[in-house]
């Protein structure tokens, strides 16, 4: 049975996100999870930092994000939703870690952690 990862939520973004939120949005997430810059390397950060750059291998590439998006709109076996409606309950109780995007006037965009 193949676990289901949702890459847009990994990064925090939404699925209508542009590219341009994506890669922003990976580059923090990356500045605090890579290993060489934690002070003590733990399993969960380098498991975090992999599925980062799996997330990201998928949606910075236009041909497999579609692809991506295409099976998401496939109906998932009854099991593996009922997993996914326990893993959304968990991560629903987690404290979520707001991030603020903004434009400066030359309209390059700025995510804050």
């Amino acid at each position: 049975m193949q676990h289901f990862m949702d890459h847009y939520s990994e990064l925090g973004v939404t699925p209508q996100a542009e590219p341009e939120v994506i890669r922003a949005a990976y580059r923090v997430l990356a500045q605090r999870y890579h290993p060489d810059r934690q002070t003590c390397v733990s399993q969960a950060s380098e498991d975090k930092m992999v599925r980062l750059n799996r997330a990201y291998s998928v949606l910075s590439q236009a041909d497999s994000r579609r692809a991506y998006d295409l099976s998401r709109l496939e109906p998932q076996a009854p099991f593996e939703s009922l997993h996914r409606n326990v893993n959304a309950l968990y991560q629903a109780r987690r404290p979520v870690q707001p991030y603020l995007t903004t434009y400066d006037q030359r309209g390059r965009l700025h995510a804050y952690v």
